[in-house]
């Protein structure tokens, strides 16, 4: 089922907000790259409100010893409580893969409004 959430302009590239749709606490992300993201607003590891981590992105390395770059911003949430980090394109835990996810949901973006398919 397909539900309102906001309008494009609601979210500023690069920021989220806060939103509850049929009772579900959501975080909606505008990435770097204009797309929308939508994710429960609650860590799985103890509850933390992924609200108010902060929205980044990662540094990588191809090999050890290697320069660090800078990647995927505004992609990255980060729990406040513990600094557990969550793919906001996936759900999965970047920091326990094999243990935490946090739940996702389909986005569509029509004529600047954003839906949830829930």
């Amino acid at each position: 089922m397909r539900y309102h959430v906001c309008s494009t302009q609601d979210v500023p590239q690069g920021e989220k907000r806060s939103y509850t749709v049929k009772n579900i606490p959501l975080v909606v992300i505008h990435s770097a790259r204009d797309e929308f993201y939508a994710i429960y607003r609650f860590c799985p590891h103890q509850r933390g409100d992924l609200f108010t981590g902060i929205l980044g992105g990662q540094t990588v390395a191809s090999q050890p010893g290697e320069p660090f770059k800078y990647e995927r911003e505004g992609e990255i949430l980060r729990c406040p409580w513990h600094s557990f980090s969550y793919d906001v394109t996936t759900g999965a835990c970047l920091t326990v893969p094999e243990k935490l996810r946090v739940k996702t949901y389909p986005v569509i973006v029509e004529d600047q409004q954003v839906f949830l398919d829930i």
